[in-house]
């Protein structure tokens, strides 16, 4: 059951921020293996890539990990600045979610056209930066939409075993990471990366799409 409005409400950002997981991992899969091995939704490994390159490791850059934490922190910032203040939550996963699809849409188009790596990188981290940001605000317990660390330590340490609903969303958020990032990388190898790219943007739309008409009722 879902308890009312309240619940169907909370149903609907839970599904929606599924989709973004998704997403995430749909653009991750795409950054590492066509964008110089960088992450533009995971900003953990990122810094771990940074100290690689700076090791001197091959097949890393300093400057690309840079301008993904860079743009990272322009998508929190701007969802701050901008976006965080608006309500209900569903209304906030809209004006997000419209900017992600105009943002990953520019991306899939400069990648078809061989644009400048460097970027892309930047433009799809704004983009994941302003999607973090939103998920923090709406704070679903469970869905992070990007980081698996903590939600796996939770599902599998027992912390949600109090509470079998954030236990069904971490394994969901889970499936959902894996699902993208395997899609990404079919795409990614047997198609071309515009098309991961593509994709995410399509999931992108659909919540646009989805909050919107929900938070006009």
């Amino acid at each position: 059951m879902s308890g009312g409005p309240e619940g169907d409400r909370r149903d609907l950002l839970t599904a929606l921020l599924l989709v973004l997981t998704v997403l995430s991992g749909l653009v991750d899969a795409m950054s590492i293996l066509s964008l110089d091995h960088v992450f533009v939704a995971n900003m953990t490994g990122n810094l771990v890539f940074v100290s690689l390159a700076l090791a001197g490791a091959p097949g890393f850059s300093v400057v690309t990990s840079l301008v993904a934490l860079g743009g990272f922190a322009v998508g929190i910032l701007f969802c701050r600045a901008a976006l965080a203040r608006l309500s209900p939550a569903i209304t906030l996963v809209s004006a997000a979610a419209v900017c992600e699809t105009v943002l990953l849409g520019s991306a899939t188009a400069l990648h078809a056209l061989d644009g400048s790596r460097r970027v892309l990188v930047m433009v799809c981290a704004v983009a994941m930066g302003i999607q973090n940001a939103m998920a923090g605000r709406v704070a679903i317990a469970g869905l992070t939409t990007t980081v698996m660390t903590r939600t796996l330590v939770g599902l599998l340490g027992g912390a949600a075993a109090h509470d079998r609903r954030v236990a069904v969303r971490q394994a969901l958020s889970v499936a959902a990471l894996v699902t993208g990032a395997l899609t990404g990388g079919l795409l990614v190898l047997l198609v071309a990366p515009a098309a991961a790219l593509a994709a995410a943007a399509g999931c992108a739309l659909v919540v646009a799409a989805t909050a919107t008409v929900a938070a006009r009722r």
